[in-house]
């Protein structure tokens, strides 16, 4: 207990961003149709956007970060009758990072990482011309596309930073690069059958962090 209060008591907060170019190789995924169809699951590639912000606590050695990611996307027709289409998810995780050495400004440092994420899924179809038979397989349908978008999965890796300091040398700004092996897995049920996808990818991105 005493050692978490110590820690606690020298607990800053980092918050930054990753960067990853983008690019998805899913041809084995579109072949055995494993995209969820809705180009807003994490097999589609819109999940593991360019950037991810994250933040949370660092100490000397360790960190514990959460991490988020959204993507949306609404059609509205708005003519004799209106009709919304909705599709997106959220990505939220939570990673524990250990440093080699103590995180000192001027200096470069190396770390491992590891953790889990799930996505949040979102999807809905309604239109005031449906008739209540219509709205109901709508609804249906907008399940079935939050089943394939939902999943959860974990991430680990290696990642190496420099530090720059402030007036006070303390730790301010850290650039870095960072290398994971991500999985996730989704799973729908068709015709009263389970059919689970598994996505393994590696990848390296670019991280600015800011220390206050």
């Amino acid at each position: 207990m005493l050692l978490l209060l110590a820690a606690a008591a020298n607990a800053s907060v980092l918050f930054g961003g990753a960067w990853t170019p983008a690019g998805v190789g899913g041809l084995a995924l579109y072949a055995s149709d494993g995209f969820s169809g809705t180009l807003a699951g994490e097999f589609d590639g819109l999940l593991r956007p360019p950037l991810t912000a994250h933040g949370g606590w660092v100490g000397k050695q360790d960190a514990i970060l959460g991490n988020a990611a959204l993507v949306q996307i609404t059609t509205a027709r708005f003519a004799d009758t209106t009709a919304v289409d909705a599709v997106g998810g959220v990505r939220l995780g939570l990673d524990y990072r250990r440093y080699v050495f103590a995180r000192a400004a001027g200096a470069a440092n190396l770390y491992a990482t590891v953790g889990g994420f799930g996505v949040l899924p979102n999807a809905a179809d309604t239109d005031t011309a449906y008739t209540a038979d219509e709205q109901a397989d709508a609804d249906d349908s907008a399940a079935a596309d939050r089943a394939r978008i939902g999943g959860f999965g974990g991430q680990g890796g290696v990642g190496a930073e420099y530090v720059f300091g402030d007036k006070q040398d303390q730790p301010a700004v850290a650039l870095g690069v960072r290398w994971l092996v991500r999985g996730f897995r989704g799973q729908e049920i068709e015709d009263g059958a389970a059919r689970v996808s598994t996505l393994v990818a590696s990848e390296a991105a670019l991280v600015l962090e800011f220390t206050r």
